[in-house]
């Protein structure tokens, strides 16, 4: 082999081509992955509910009659059928149960078991850090509105797959009822918006697609990045809008009339 000098800075010459071929390949992918996802400006998802580890706590509690026993069983059955979707659309977002999605065969059942695993509609906007809760009492509507909830998220580098996407681990510990609760999320930085289900949005980066509460998980069975038909936001305007603690007042002056009415 000729090791002549002039061969010799070929070859090196050659080899920094092939390096700098590379990294500007290299670079494309990134920038093209970048590109993709900052291109994620509006999506839909379905969620699944699962209250199977809220059933199966119950047992572990200790002695539970046997008539809160099947309760608890029958509320987790019926919490199968729930289908929750959330809507973003830039800053945006609105999380709600499937409008007209029969449960079970009891209204009672349907409307105690989609209380549990969402309070009501969600509307958020993100640019203004606020959320508004569309719920209802008695055939009455209340739109509650409240800042978007600083939560201290622990990122952990823990990894798992749903569908398509791989989703990081996100811990938060939470006071729920008293105890101290741990919350876990699934989120995927392939997918750049802090939405998710209910009031846990704004605090994470990435898409929720799978929430793990005490009571019950939510799990993305559908998503659908940029849809054809773009998603809009209908911001509630038709209610008056009251606080958290307007809306406990209200609660509370309802229970004083139930108790009078005892």
């Amino acid at each position: 082999m000729d090791s002549t000098p002039e061969n010799f800075s070929g070859v090196l010459f050659n080899q920094e081509i092939m390096k700098n071929e590379i990294i500007f390949y290299l670079g494309l992918l990134l920038f093209g992955i970048n590109i993709s996802s900052s291109q994620v400006k509006n999506g839909k998802v379905s969620y699944r509910v699962s209250m199977e580890s809220f059933y199966e706590n119950s047992l572990d509690g200790g002695e539970i009659s046997p008539r809160l026993k099947k309760m608890h069983k029958i509320t987790a059955d019926a919490a199968k059928n729930i289908q929750l979707q959330l809507l973003f659309n830039g800053e945006e977002s609105i999380f709600q149960h499937q409008k007209g999605l029969s449960i079970s065969d009891f209204k009672e059942l349907d409307e105690f078991v989609k209380y549990l695993t969402s309070k009501g509609t969600y509307f958020t906007n993100l640019a203004h850090s606020e959320q508004i809760l569309q719920t209802s009492y008695e055939g009455r509507k209340y739109n509650v509105k409240s800042e978007v909830q600083k939560q201290d998220w622990a990122l952990t580098k823990e990894k798992k797959q749903f569908g398509k996407f791989i989703c990081n681990k996100a811990v938060l510990v939470k006071e729920i009822a008293g105890k101290n609760r741990e919350i876990i999320a699934w989120y995927s930085p392939e997918i750049p918006v802090s939405f998710g289900p209910a009031d846990y949005v704004g605090n994470l980066p990435g898409l929720i697609l799978e929430l793990q509460l005490p009571i019950a998980t939510y799990t993305a069975s559908k998503v659908e990045l940029n849809p054809k038909k773009e998603v809009k936001i209908d911001w509630p305007t038709n209610i008056e809008t009251m606080t958290e603690e307007e809306y406990k007042k209200e609660g509370d002056k309802v229970k004083a009339q139930l108790d009078r009415g005892w």
